[in-house]
């Protein structure tokens, strides 16, 4: 088994003088669904399918009932689960009603176990670029007008390969052309199919 990485370059503040850093970050190699877990599973012990599953959906609605007691779940082997909340800033804790409390995100810190069996985790940088190109509003502009001088449409792989995106870089920055009125949406919000917009050439 091997974990691949590659290098991303670090956030540089305005009166940052070191000049450009760059950090190692995990691949994602893809998700395993719930399926694939349960499939993995059952090729180890003797319990069925549906059996796992049943178990699985149990400890999901036990740990949110735990967390909503404002208890700590230790799943052993893995690690601790615990809520964690927000609220507005203020001056003095006399200020804030409890409904202005609210849900944040589930911390986890994983068990000192879990981590020791992942130090040996062999890593190997990946071949291929795993990342997206850096490119200005200008020149992802000057990309779709010559799209849309050979095609009437773009769709989101299109675009993703015009630019050298990831596809969660391709649907953020589609988004922002949207908002900017360079491309229009002619088809269904789940399945967008793009045709230049009315200040697309007005940008260049």
């Amino acid at each position: 088994m091997t974990a691949y990485y590659d290098f991303y370059k670090n956030p540089n503040p305005k009166n940052n003088k070191k000049g450009i850093r760059y950090h190692a970050r995990i691949v994602t190699n893809g998700t395993v669904s719930t399926q694939n877990l349960i499939r993995n599973i059952h090729s180890r012990c003797t319990l069925t399918p549906g059996d796992i599953r049943a178990v699985l959906t149990s400890l999901s609605e036990v740990i949110v009932e735990e967390l909503q007691e404002g208890r700590r779940v230790n799943i052993e082997g893995l690690g601790y689960l615990q809520m964690t909340v927000e609220c507005p800033d203020i001056e003095s804790p006399k200020e804030i009603r409890a409904e202005s409390v609210r849900f944040k995100s589930v911390a986890f810190r994983p068990e000192v176990e879990l981590k020791k069996k992942l130090r040996f985790t062999p890593f190997e940088r990946i071949s291929h670029k795993s990342h997206s190109n850096e490119r200005t509003g200008n020149e992802i502009d000057k990309l779709l007008l010559l799209h849309f001088h050979d095609h009437e449409t773009l769709d989101r792989i299109q675009f993703q390969r015009l630019c050298g995106f990831t596809s969660a870089t391709a649907n953020r920055r589609l988004k922002e052309l949207r908002t900017a009125g360079k491309i229009k949406n002619i088809a269904h919000p789940r399945h967008p199919l793009y045709k230049a917009g009315e200040t697309l050439v007005q940008a260049i």
